[in-house]
């Protein structure tokens, strides 16, 4: 991408004698950043189509944090705790097998990342170790 000193900087140095080509050559550039700018706005409005792990990860957050707050309401009304024994554990140990898996699942797609930064060819025998 150009910026405006070194697109004026080229103007400056073309020194075309005729006023015909020099609207032509400006024509051409305007149609090429509209074009950039139209392909840029097109990136941005583009949406990024969430991942199916962060929306299981995320409702295995939710029915957590309701599930707690539901059972210390019931207790608080009831006085009763019989039910912190089974639910409770229940629901936390759920939300540790989610968290272990999305993070496992995440740090797979981080090293893919990187390696295809640095232009190594990911193999199955990378993955291997936890």
């Amino acid at each position: 991408m150009q910026g405006y000193g070194e697109t004026r900087a080229k103007a400056q140095e073309v020194d075309t004698p005729d006023p015909d080509e020099r609207i032509r050559q400006l024509c051409e550039e305007n149609c090429r950043l509209r074009k950039q700018i139209r392909q840029l706005k097109a990136a941005a409005a583009a949406k990024k189509k969430v991942e199916f792990s962060k929306l299981v990860f995320l409702g295995v957050s939710i029915v957590t944090i309701a599930i707690t707050v539901f059972s210390c309401r019931m207790i608080w009304l009831t006085m009763d705790t019989s039910a912190l024994a089974y639910l409770i554990p229940a629901v936390f140990a759920e939300m540790a097998s989610a968290t272990g898996f999305y993070y496992t699942k995440a740090k797979a797609e981080n090293k893919i990342k990187l390696m295809a930064a640095s232009g190594v060819q990911p193999e199955p025998s990378n993955f291997n170790e936890f």
